[in-house]
């Protein structure tokens, strides 16, 4: 039987986890070949700021003095997502940064289609599903996510791959808006929910010794308050 590949298609570092953790570990528990590849630097997010501007924060009982350039802080965000990854159950060589990868704000949909492109390689079409966000959202999303959508969808219709999978982004559904499709919830198993809480942690650790600056926390702290209180993956059904 030919091996099944998996790959998702977190455009910045957390989607791995806050949008796709819950079915990214079933895949992996389910014996897929899965691939996480990300999309973009991560530089342009308000979190850079914040932790060097020198006040104090009752978050992690620290200091916000570490003025971090723009590279510094992506290399930083990427280590939130190698450990955040690990934690799920990733291998090394699963867990991808995109050589084509764009700046933060900056991806478009053509880009986004070389970066899946390059990622399934020769893989072939027939084995492969692709996941990324869903780009259905009434609330204006960010531009990378609608374009990492917007791309797997032209991709699909010219047969790239065999199946397409869609994620509608878990922060809206604690607003007032009503999705446009129905959504199926998938929802970890009692191991899925400790290793997803355990990944999830990894974006709040703070140890500016080690390069951990807590990013995902202090930029997106609501959000990760959401899905650890209620770990879930929400798939567009259309």
């Amino acid at each position: 039987m030919s091996e099944k590949y998996v790959f998702y298609f977190p455009p910045h570092q957390d989607d791995e986890i806050t949008n796709f953790g819950v079915s990214l570990m079933q895949d992996i528990d389910a014996g897929y070949h899965v691939v996480c590849v990300l999309c973009t630097d991560g530089g342009a997010s308000s979190a850079r700021r914040l932790i060097g501007n020198g006040e104090g924060c009752l978050f992690h009982d620290g200091k916000h003095d570490f003025p971090l350039s723009v590279k510094e802080f992506s290399e930083a965000r990427d280590r939130e997502y190698y450990a955040c990854c690990k934690a799920m159950g990733l291998s090394d060589e699963c867990i991808r940064i995109s050589s084509l990868r764009a700046h933060d704000s900056e991806l478009k949909t053509d880009q986004a289609e070389r970066i899946i492109l390059d990622a399934i390689g020769d893989i072939p079409p027939e084995q492969v599903e692709v996941k990324t966000l869903a780009p259905v959202t009434i609330t204006p999303q960010n531009p990378d996510h609608s374009a990492t959508g917007n791309a797997a969808l032209n991709l699909y219709r010219k047969g790239a791959f065999a199946k397409l999978t869609q994620f509608y982004e878990s922060i809206f559904l604690d607003k007032t808006e009503k999705p446009q499709y129905p959504i199926e919830r998938i929802i970890p198993t009692s191991d899925q929910k400790k290793r997803f809480l355990a990944a999830a942690a990894c974006y709040g650790i703070w140890e500016p010794e080690n390069g951990f600056y807590a990013i995902g926390f202090h930029s997106v702290k609501d959000e990760f308050d959401m899905i650890m209180s209620d770990p879930v993956s929400l798939v567009i059904k259309k």
